[in-house]
Parts: structure tokens; C-alpha cells; sequence
């Protein structure tokens, strides 16, 4: 901010009179003047004036646009953009900065279509198709960010951004893959194979083994199973009975790649392909293999980006993946030297203090979420972070309001409503956190949220629903995975 505000005032109005007595050629050379030298604040009431004078003119309205959006003034600077494109549908200047001004002001789907109508016009402008990339990341469309991200790999091996966005669309199509098989087909051996992996991969052996095993109990032919039975063996200290199942893997019939499938594609490492053609169809097993091929090019997309120099992505990338791990002191190094590259990234600061509050460290994690709240006070996590360590704390009347924000600002908070409501029921208000607890149910699962809510409803007086969702809670418990501790045994 300057020091001298009069100053400014009378500048600003000094041009603002000028702009209303010049000729309009030399408001216009004065105007061009400004903007060739940076000044494109000073420029606005020049080009303002001239567009009252002309307003018939879509280059002089253009070049305000512009002015305005050099400036900062994103705001303004949209509906004069628009105005231009009534005029002129392809006006490519007026395209893209109308793109980056509806991304500055946080309207992505506004910004996707003149973005895709400019990349139509200019299809090699790398720096709108990364707009683009960021407007469809920003609204979930990973599947229609991938192409973008690809082509700004190929035109820059060396972008660590791409690569990292490459890795998360893949990442994401790969779970909704998921999600859209357990809906579709929960039980059935793709799905048991798949969630085997996950919990292998989890470090959670006993509940894989049981996973693969229930796939080839209906399917003894079944790819991959006896591989994952080999793996979990090997994880177990069970190298003989592991060499047993990889025999019996490698004696399943060979593919039959005559005709191409999505299977064979997999099997020869072509994993676009095998996504391409398992996005054209509904199938569970055409879910499978999207899932698995869209993992695989997830991970040749973070190790692409390993293999450059660090970044701020390179470390993004560690770090989530020991917050998969589990290991959260890594995860937060990993977020420290992301910030010391970039130390202003609000983004940054907010997934540290996510690493922090995941470390149980839940003083610093709520001293952080303070601070952080000054800067995004709209930000749903951090007010969730914040109620939620202070219960940690067992600052239990503090965490009250956070959480309630929590749940204001997002709805469908379902891990707020759990918090907030077991707070309630901890501060003696169970009628308060019945409703709080019902909404949370559908994350529950372990049962200790129906738990709670029978122990609300008993203590507000309600028997007959306590009754009913205890009954719940048994069941739920009932139909949870094998226990931890459940023996692995031998090949059959």
C-alpha cells in the first residue's frame, strides 16, 4: 500500500480528468503507452473514457477488458469481455483472458467454455490448454482434464505440473472406477480382487487373504488371485507356501489375444488402450480394468514426475503417499519442503496442517488452524480441523462452533456431523446431536456411530428408536470383515 494515499487520489483523478478533455487519439496513444509500459491500472481511465465515446468499437472495449484484467481487476473485467464476444464469438484475446479472469475470480464452469472455443481456435497455445487443464481439475472432470494434461507432457517432459496432474486424474478415475463396480457389482471377483489389492497394499493382510480367497471360491480360474494369495504369503514369512500359488498362476490357461481384449492390453503393458476401451462400456469387468489401467498410468505419471528435479508436485506427491501410508511425520517434511519452494501457497500450508491434526499433534494443529482461518475463513477443513483437535484436546466447548461452521459451509460434512455430535453427547445435549449423528451414518463403519446415537436417543428419552438403531449397530458389527487376527492358512 503506499504511503501516501492523497497522492494516489489525486493521480487517479488527475487521469480520470485528462481522459475527459484529451482527443480521442491522443487518449489512445497515451492509453497504449501505459499498457507498453506495465502501468495497465493507469490505463483503464483512458480506454474507459474512449469506450463512452465509441461504445459501437469492440477493440477499444477489448483493450479495457484487458487493462482491467492486467490489473487485477478480474471482476470488472469479465462482463467487458463479454460484451466483446457478443460482438466478435471468436475474438481469441477476449476467449482466453476471459478464461483466466473466471478463473482468478473461482468460476471454473464459466471458464471451461471459452477456454475449449479458444483451444479450437489456437490449439497449440500451451498455456490456455493448462488453463483448461486447471479449470476441469478445479470442477472433477479428471477424465475430461487427461488429454490437456497429456499434450502439455509431451510439448514439456520436463513440467512437473502435468505429470502431477496426470497423476491425480488417473488416481481419481481409478477410484470412481471403484466405487462404480461396488455399486454395481459388490461381491463379485472383480470387485473382491480389487479391494484385496487395497488392503494389501494397506498393510492389512488377513482381510486380503480372505478377499482373495472368497474370489476363487467363485472362480477357481480366476486371474491375478492366486498371485495376490502369493504376495500375502510373502508379506506373512510364508515363502514356500507363496511359490505354491505363483505355480499355480502361472499354470491358468494363456490369454486368448487372437481377439483384442481389455485383459490382453493390460497384460502388454498398454495401459491407454485398455482405458480407452474399458471407458467405452458399463460392465463390471470393463470397471476392473478401467480401475487397474488408470492406476498403472498413475503411477508411470508420478514416476515421470520422480524423475525430475524437485518440485513443488514432487513433494506433493511424497507426501500424499505417506499420508497413505500412515506415516505422518514423512508427510509432513515432505508439505515443509513444498512451502519452502512456494511459500505462500495457501494450499500448501492447509495440507500441513491436515498432516499435523492426521499426527495427532492436536495443539499445533489447532494453533495452525487459527492462524490459517485469518486468511481462508470460508474453508470448511480448517474449521473442522480446528473443532476437531480441540476435542482432542478435550476442549470440548471450544470445539463446538468450528465444527458447527464446519457443517454449515459444506453440506454432506459427514465426518463433522460424527465429531460435532459425539461432542454433544460428551457436553450432555443428546437431543442436539441426534440429528448430527443420524446424518453422519452412512460413514459409519465400525457401528460406534450407531453406538452413539442409541446412547443420544436412550438418554433423551426416545426407547423404542434407541432400541432400533442398537439393532443396527448389531448387525453392522456382525457383517464386518474378518478380525486382524484371523489365521492365514496354507494353500488349498
Amino acid at each position: 500500500m503506499s504511503r501516501h494515499p492523497g497522492l494516489c487520489l489525486a493521480l487517479a483523478f488527475s487521469l480520470a480528468a485528462a481522459s475527459q478533455t484529451l482527443a480521442p487519439e491522443e487518449m489512445s496513444r497515451r492509453a497504449k503507452d501505459l499498457m507498453a509500459a506495465g502501468r495497465y491500472g493507469a490505463a483503464v481511465p483512458y480506454y474507459e473514457a474512449l469506450v463512452k465515446a465509441l461504445p459501437a468499437n469492440p477493440g477499444l472495449r477489448l483493450n479495457l477488458a484487458m487493462a482491467l484484467h492486467l490489473s487485477g481487476q478480474d471482476a470488472r473485467a469479465i462482463p467487458e469481455f463479454e460484451r466483446v464476444l457478443k460482438q466478435q464469438p471468436n475474438a481469441l484475446p477476449a476467449l482466453m483472458l476471459s478464461g483466466a479472469s473466471y478463473l482468478r475470480t473461482g468460476q471454473p464452469a464459466k471458464a471451461v467454455p471459452n477456454l475449449e472455443k479458444a483451444l479450437r481456435l489456437a490449439p497449440a497455445d500451451l498455456e490456455g490448454r493448462a488453463m483448461l487443464a486447471d479449470a476441469l481439475l478445479m470442477l472433477d472432470r479428471y477424465q475430461a482434464a487427461i488429454p490437456h494434461l497429456r499434450k502439455l507432457a509431451a510439448a514439456n517432459p520436463d513440467n512437473p505440473r502435468a505429470w502431477y496432474g496426470l497423476g491425480r486424474c488417473y488416481e481419481a478415475v481409478s477410484q470412481q472406477a471403484f466405487e462404480e463396480l461396488e455399486k454395481q457389482a459388490q461381491g463379485s471377483p472383480w470387485w473382491l480382487l480389487l479391494a484385496a489389492e487395497a488392503r494389501l497394499k494397506a498393510g492389512r493382510n488377513t482381510a486380503a487373504f480372505a478377499l482373495y480367497r472368497a474370489a476363487l471360491d467363485q472362480d477357481p480360474r480366476f486371474r491375478g488371485a492366486h498371485a495376490g494369495l502369493a504376495e500375502v504369503y510373502r508379506k506373512t514369512n510364508h515363502p514356500d507356501w507363496a511359490s505354491t500359488e505363483d505355480e499355480l498362476e502361472k499354470k491358468l490357461p494363456p490369454l486368448a489375444c487372437a481377439t483384442v481384449t481389455m485383459a490382453c492390453q493390460y497384460s502388454q503393458s498398454r495401459f491407454e488402450q485398455a482405458l480407452a476401451t474399458a471407458l467405452r462400456l458399463k460392465t463390471p469387468e470393463a470397471l476392473f480394468w478401467r480401475s487397474r489401467a488408470a492406476n498403472q498410468l498413475a503411477l508411470e505419471a508420478f514416476s515421470k514426475l520422480a524423475q525430475l528435479p524437485p518440485s513443488v508436485e514432487s513433494h506433493q506427491v511424497m507426501a500424499e503417499l505417506y499420508r497413505n501410508q500412515g506415516r505422518h511425520t514423512d508427510a509432513m517434511n515432505e508439505w515443509k519442503a513444498a512451502l519452502a519452494l512456494a511459500p505462500d501457497d495457501l494450499h500448501l500450508k492447509e495440507e500441513l496442517v491436515t498432516s499435523i491434526y492426521m499426527n495427532r499433534d492436536y495443539a499445533q494443529s489447532a494453533e495452525m488452524a487459527r492462524a490459517l482461518l485469518a486468511e481462508d475463513p470460508q474453508s470448511p477443513e480448517l474449521h473442522f480441523i480446528l473443532g476437531d483437535s480441540l476435542a482432542g484436546l478435550q476442549q470440548l466447548e471450544q470445539a463446538v462452533a468450528p465444527l458447527e461452521t464446519a457443517v454449515k459451509l459444506r453440506a454432506g460434512y459427514l465426518s463433522a456431523n460424527a465429531v460435532l455430535g459425539r461432542v454433544l453427547v460428551q457436553l450432555g445435549r443428546p437431543a442436539a446431536a441426534i440429528p448430527h449423528l443420524k446424518a453422519a451414518l452412512p460413514a459409519d463403519t465400525d457401528g460406534s456411530l450407531h453406538f452413539q446415537l442409541g446412547r443420544a436417543y436412550q438418554s433423551s428419552g426416545q426407547p423404542a428408536q434407541a432400541a432400533e438403531v442398537m439393532k443396527a449397530y448389531r448387525a453392522l458389527r456382525n457383517s464386518q470383515e474378518p478380525p486382524g487376527d484371523i489365521e492365514i492358512t496354507p494353500p488349498r
